[in-house]
Parts: structure tokens; C-alpha cells; sequence
């Protein structure tokens, strides 16, 4: 039975109903094809280029066709505009990302600004993936511009990651006229008042010596999609690997991990490592205190294997991610190895490489593998669309949130935040009962968003969701919406939530997950057989793959793949 009630702004629903596995049962009881039939779970959404999706993508409010960033017409009427979008709670400069729009519906910048190198005409003009909302031609700002217009109505729009409410602002433009144009964007779903604290694992800018403004630039990009901790990567031309800086793409000339960490109040960046190759897909190093395999040169589709590269990473103080969900490639050895710590998921607003479903048949062995979001800007639609919110009792350094990621304190989003409570545990927290317990358990999980549409909220169990509440028209933003659910006579499980939604194009727009509260009973972790044969065919398919090619690291890559087989068949 299902009851609502209203408190204050807060919608609260009870789920009565009581989960109870039967008789020697580890799991909710799925199938194969459940799984892979879940919404965007285990395929990837159509995100080639489409006409119709760039002309949602870029019309305005109130206009019938897209806009295009257009410059003013030399022999027109113009006006300037001065403009201050300020931070509600500081009434200091807002860094932000900005629309203005003119009469006919076309999209205008300032002719000089610092962060122009990543206006939206720049980067992501021709770039189809990411969240399906309306994002037009933004352009950064620091929080205060001068903006030469057409006379007439002009429209101001300024975003500021996902926990500010986005604002738009009308004003008529006079020729000949200077407008002051003072705005206000609110902090209106405070994370860090919950103790969660933002990052994206995945971002791509220079950071070069003899540049001073490539740290300034970041940071003002940081700050202007809320991103409290970004990881800024280099990366290899595979198959070939060079362990020196001056021969990666995206150089990181200050240093890596904890050396090359640069702050400006709440905002930070520190410079990582993606090690790309063509065979075993590629992964994030983060925290580590340089190069791995410095001053080797390597092809990096034969060996070393990322099981190699993960533990010199954890030699090095840092942290390995499987990026773009692996590929579906040598990740189906080595979240066994357990020599990387998790895997970049959400990215591109939907769940690649091993899908939702690879990943809910890891996480139905036993193993605990976080999963993550990441940006991979600037090939996206924009910087810090996919990314991680990781909880810690107190704010942390670069480090500590990092390591958070790897324990999988986190859940990770495109716009819904999403928070998740069981028995007061939180994501990353392992419950432990003893056999025969009556404890009963109850999850709590709470959604806001304050950017998009939400459409749905889950509550899954072992990979199946128990319950799945459709988020009210008035939508999540505003507001807390909160789903508690009872589970009652629990055997080893995992418990997670996910929210999302779709656009009006059908195309994937919000979407959040959390990571999983663990629960063992007796010492006993989740375990299916199914899942496991599943997950034996695929590291099957690694091992033809490996057979197809001749290389003369073969034999070592076989021997990995075979250890990692007699593994799982030694589960559980």
C-alpha cells in the first residue's frame, strides 16, 4: 500500500510493502533479459547528429527555430549592455554560463572575454553527445561582461551548475543607450549542507609551463559550472605510450596529484592522467605523483595490461577508473583482479561500455566497484554535464575526495541529486548483520533537481528495482522529494537509487544514480550463479579477442585473463 503526505515543501511517500527473500534466495529474482530491458541500462541511446535534436538543443523560450551566435550588424542600431550576475549568498561576482539572446532569437557574446576559448560555437558546435535539454550557444563568464546588442528585447540567461537555479532576465535595449544589468543567481540546494561535494573526474585542458593564465582560466571554468574538485587529464595518441609529459595531448606541465593542486576559494583543479590504448580501452589515473611507466615507451595495445597500470597507480598514491565504462573490454578482469578501483560510467548523459546491467551483475558478485561520471570535456556538449557528488563529515582535500570516489561515497548525475539512506548508512557503507537477524531494514532516499525534468525515481535491490515512483508534473526542483521503503527478512543485497528522464526528443536528459549500500549477513556477500556465467562469457570474449592477435606479450596476457577466470569460478 502506498500513502503520501505533504510536509512543508516536502513530499514524502511510503512504500509499506515489505521485501522478503525466500529460502535460501541471495538476490530479488531477475532474469538476463530483465536487465538488459531496463530503460537505457545495458545499450547506448541514439546520440547521432540530428536536425531536429540541434534545433532543440538551440531554440530558445519563445521562439520557433533555433538561434545561431551571430555578431551585430556593423550598420545597425546597437546598445551595450554591463552586466553583473552576482552570488546570492556572497553579493560578490558570480562565475557562470551564459545566454544572451536578441529580438530575433540568435545568440550574442562579448567580442573580447577571458573564457572565450569555450563558448559553446568553440567547443561543442558540432559535438552531439550529452544531456537532450535546451543548452543554446553559452559562453563562460567570470560574473561581469560588457555586451554589445541589437536594440530591442534582449534576453540574459545564466546557469551555474546543478545546484543553483538557473535565471533569465528581460530588458529592452535603446539605441545609443548603456544599460546596467544587475542580476542575482541563488544557491538554492546547498549540497555541501548535506556533506556532499562536487567533482568530474574527466576534464581535458592544458596546463602548460610558460602559460601562467591556463590555471586562472580552469579555475574560472570550475567555478562557473559549480565544480568543486576537477581532475584535468593529459592523455596518449594510442597505440604508442611515451612516459614523458611533452609527448601527451592535453599537457600537465604542473605537476600531477597532490604537487599540482591549485585552489581559489572553494574551487580547485589538480592534473591526472588518461592512459589510452586501442585493445583494453582506456583509464583514469588520478592523485598519482607522476607518470606511470615514466620515460618508458610502450605499445600500449599489447602491454602492460591495466590490471599493471592500476597497481603502479596505487605505487604512485593515486587511483584508477576504468574510463567510458570500459569499453566492455579487459574491465571484465579487472574489477576481479580488484587492481582499479571503479569505473566512469555516466558520460554523455547515458551509461557506456558495461551498461548498467554489466555493472549490476559486478556488484550481484560481491564486489564492490563505485562507479563514477565524467565530463571527457571538451568532448561533450559542456564542461561538467556528467559528475560526482561524494559525501565526507567534513570538506576535503583533492586526496580524501578522491579516495571518497574510490569507496564509492558518492552518487554521480547529469542534474538530479539524489541521496540515499539505509538505516542511516550511506553509499560506500557496508551493513553487517549476523544470520538469523530481524533487523529491518529501511531506506530513505531524497531527489531534487534544479535544472531539468525528472521523471522517475527508483529504489533497486540487487539490480532489480523494488519500487518505482513517478516524480509529480510540478517536477523536483524547489523541493525534496523523499521515497522511504522497508525491507524486511534481508539476505546479503546491495541497495541503490536512480533517478531520470527523458527529453521531449526521447533522448536521455536527467539522469542520476548512487552508489550502493552494501549488506552481508553472516559474512556472506551477494552471489548469483547467472551473473557469474554471464560475466564468465564476456571475459570468454577477452580471451578470443587476445587469440586474434599475435604480439609477443600474448602468452602473459593469457595467463592474466586465466587467473581472473579461475577466480570467479572460485566464487562465491
Amino acid at each position: 500500500m502506498i500513502s503520501i503526505k505533504r510536509k512543508s515543501n516536502v513530499c514524502v511517500v511510503y512504500l509499506t510493502m515489505a521485501i522478503v527473500f525466500g529460502p535460501g534466495s541471495t538476490s530479488v529474482a531477475h532474469s538476463p533479459s530483465s536487465l538488459a530491458s531496463r530503460q537505457l541500462a545495458n545499450r547506448e541511446p541514439n546520440q547521432s547528429f540530428s536536425v531536429d535534436e540541434e534545433a532543440f538543443i538551440h531554440t530558445p523560450t519563445g521562439f520557433e527555430v533555433a538561434g545561431e551566435p551571430v555578431t551585430v550588424d556593423a550598420d545597425s542600431e546597437t546598445s551595450t549592455l554591463r552586466v553583473t550576475v552576482v552570488d546570492g549568498s556572497t553579493g560578490k561576482p558570480a562565475a557562470c554560463r551564459v545566454n544572451v539572446i536578441g529580438p530575433d532569437g540568435n545568440y550574442f557574446e562579448p567580442s573580447m572575454h577571458p573564457l572565450a576559448e569555450w563558448s559553446c560555437h568553440k567547443t561543442a558546435h558540432d559535438e552531439t553527445h550529452g544531456p537532450s535539454r535546451y543548452y543554446g550557444f553559452y559562453f563562460y563568464s567570470l560574473g561581469q561582461f560588457d555586451i554589445t546588442v541589437p536594440t530591442g528585447n534582449i534576453r540574459i540567461e545564466a546557469w551555474k551548475g546543478y545546484e543553483y537555479h538557473p535565471i533569465h532576465h528581460e530588458i529592452t535595449a535603446v539605441a545609443g543607450k548603456n544599460h546596467q544589468v544587475d542580476l542575482r543567481i541563488d544557491r538554492t540546494a546547498a549540497m555541501n549542507e548535506h556533506g556532499y561535494y562536487s567533482g568530474d573526474t574527466h576534464i581535458h585542458l592544458n596546463r602548460r609551463r610558460d602559460h601562467e593564465e591556463d590555471d586562472k582560466h580552469a579555475l574560472g571554468l570550475m567555478a562557473a559550472e559549480d565544480i568543486e574538485y576537477g581532475t584535468i587529464l593529459c592523455m596518449n595518441d594510442p597505440p604508442s605510450y611515451s612516459g614523458l609529459m611533452q609527448r601527451q595531448v592535453w599537457p600537465q606541465d604542473r605537476e600531477l596529484g597532490r604537487r599540482s593542486v591549485r585552489t581559489a576559494g572553494r574551487y580547485g583543479i589538480a592534473s591526472g592522467q588518461e592512459y589510452r590504448c586501442s585493445t583494453y580501452g582506456h583509464i583514469c589515473l588520478l592523485m598519482h605523483d607522476r607518470l606511470v611507466l615514466e620515460g618508458l615507451t610502450v605499445n600500449a595495445d599489447n602491454w602492460p595490461t591495466f590490471d599493471g597500470v592500476g597497481r603502479q597507480t596505487r605505487q604512485l598514491g593515486g587511483f584508477s577508473f576504468h574510463a567510458h565504462g570500459g569499453y566492455s573490454r579487459e574491465i571484465y578482469a579487472d574489477y576481479i583482479d580488484e587492481s582499479t578501483d571503479g569505473v566512469e560510467l555516466l558520460q554523455m548523459a547515458h551509461y557506456r561500455g558495461i551498461g548498467l546491467s554489466g555493472w549490476y551483475r559486478i556488484l550481484n558478485l560481491g564486489y564492490q566497484f563505485p562507479g563514477l561520471a565524467g565530463s571527457d570535456f571538451p568532448y561533450g556538449r559542456c564542461l561538467g554535464d556528467c559528475r560526482n557528488y561524494i559525501h565526507a563529515d567534513k570538506r576535503p582535500d583533492f586526496h580524501q575526495w578522491t579516495r571518497a570516489a574510490a569507496e564509492g561515497r558518492s552518487f554521480f548525475t547529469t542534474g538530479p541529486l539524489v541521496l540515499l539512506e539505509v538505516n542511516g548508512h550511506r553509499p560506500g557503507d557496508t551493513i553487517s548483520l549476523p544470520g538469523g537477524d530481524k533487523t529491518e531494514l529501511v531506506a530513505n532516499v531524497r531527489l531534487r533537481c534544479e535544472v531539468t525534468h525528472v521523471d522517475h525515481l527508483e529504489l533497486i535491490v540487487n539490480g532489480e528495482t523494488v519500487k518505482s515512483l513517478s516524480v509529480p508534473p510540478q517536477g523536483a526542483s524547489g523541493q525534496w522529494i523523499e521515497l522511504q521503503h522497508r525491507i524486511s527478512g534481508a539476505e546479503p543485497c546491495w541497495i541503490a537509487a536512480r533517478a531520470y528522464g527523458l527529453s521531449e526528443t526521447g533522448r536521455p536528459d536527467a539522469e542520476a544514480h548512487t552508489n550502493p549500500v552494501y549488506v552481508h549477513v553472516d559474512g556472506q556477500k551477494p552471489f548469483r550463479a547467472d551473473d557469474r556465467d554471464w560475466l564468465l562469457e564476456k571475459l570468454g570474449d577477452q580471451v578470443q579477442v587476445t587469440k586474434e592477435r599475435d604480439f609477443p606479450e600474448q602468452q602473459r596476457v593469457f595467463d592474466f585473463l586465466d587467473r581472473s577466470r579461475d577466480q570467479l569460478l572460485s566464487l562465491p
